[in-house]
């Protein structure tokens, strides 16, 4: 149903692991994964780009570069502000500075009983 659709785009490319990885040398890409992705959701289920929220995610749930489309008012789980990076957005910070993610302080939520949380915990930083 489309209320709740959600598809994800994996990236070919493995060495890509996540958003502190991509470069301006990536835009050309991430503006492929943006235009074909909208085109073929638009083709196949009908729905247009502008009802889209087209994501990624920081901290990411596995380390292969990978883009969330899903339904504009569906509430998926990690597309909050604090987890979720529009795809829109990455591509305007890139092509305004290339090394962008890797200069930039991104704040992401973890749960209590999340491993990375402990090492924090184990080393002072809560």
């Amino acid at each position: 149903q489309l209320d709740d659709l959600y598809l994800i785009a994996l990236v070919h490319c493995r060495e890509i692991k996540s958003l502190r990885d991509l470069t301006a040398e990536h835009l050309p890409l991430l503006r492929n994964v943006l235009q074909e992705g909208k085109e073929a959701i638009a083709k196949r289920f009908g729905v247009p780009g502008s009802q889209l929220r087209i994501y990624l995610h920081y901290q990411p749930s596995y380390y292969h570069l990978h883009v969330h489309f899903t339904a504009l008012g569906y509430d998926a789980p990690g597309s909050s502000v604090e987890r979720a990076h529009l795809l829109a957005d990455v591509i305007d910070n890139l092509a305004m500075d290339s090394m962008y993610y890797q200069k930039r302080a991104l704040t992401f939520p973890l749960r209590a009983d999340e491993a990375l949380f402990k090492k924090f915990q184990e080393a002072g930083k809560v």
